[in-house]
């Protein structure tokens, strides 16, 4: 089975590893923030909550930019067309997910506004965002909301890859492993 390529897999693990961390530092932050602790460690925490999200974003677009220039390797015969079908439109909705997810974050931070990450970096406000507060709020209820979403597509996204190695044995995990095992033809 053709493997996808090292910098699509590169991209796809960092992103990966990337999603849990920021449903943890936003569950922290945010329970911290309704307990009334405002102080350097919760300041910490929306920085970096704020820097990985946005990192993840511009990993999307690189996601993106090598999908549309590289070919999808093939799914094996022994997957059924109504699997291929919900196999893309769980991808359509991750990268959907994995683009508004984000990009809802940094509008909002533009609407509060509170830019500032760690460090002292800002973000760039995004362009076409005015200041108001009251539109913030409305942007970050629906980024936690899609996160929450996002978490679980991810969470059958990765039963699914696991059915994949571990039931069916058809070579469709190992498409997306870094491993060296599998060659590009």
């Amino acid at each position: 089975m053709t493997p996808y390529r090292p910098a699509q897999r590169l991209l796809h693990w960092l992103v990966a590893l990337c999603i849990p961390i920021l449903l943890v530092l936003g569950l922290w932050m945010t329970a911290r923030a309704s307990a009334n602790l405002w102080d350097d460690q919760t300041n910490l925490l929306y920085g970096l909550h704020k820097l990985l999200g946005f990192t993840v974003l511009l990993l999307m677009v690189l996601r993106l930019f090598l999908k549309l220039r590289s070919t999808v390797p093939g799914y094996p015969a022994s997957l059924t067309p109504m699997h291929m079908l919900v196999a893309k439109t769980m991808h359509g909705l991750l990268y959907a997910l994995l683009f508004a997810v984000p990009l809802l974050g940094w509008a909002g931070v533009t609407a509060y506004p509170a830019l500032i990450t760690v460090a002292g970096y800002h973000l760039p406000a995004m362009p076409g965002v005015t200041q108001d507060p009251a539109l913030a709020k409305q942007l970050f209820e629906l980024h936690g909301t899609l996160a929450f979403v996002l978490v679980a597509f991810v969470v059958c996204h990765i039963a699914a890859a696991l059915v994949h190695l571990f039931l069916k044995r058809d070579g469709i995990f190992e498409r997306m492993w870094p491993s060296k095992s599998v060659k590009r033809p």
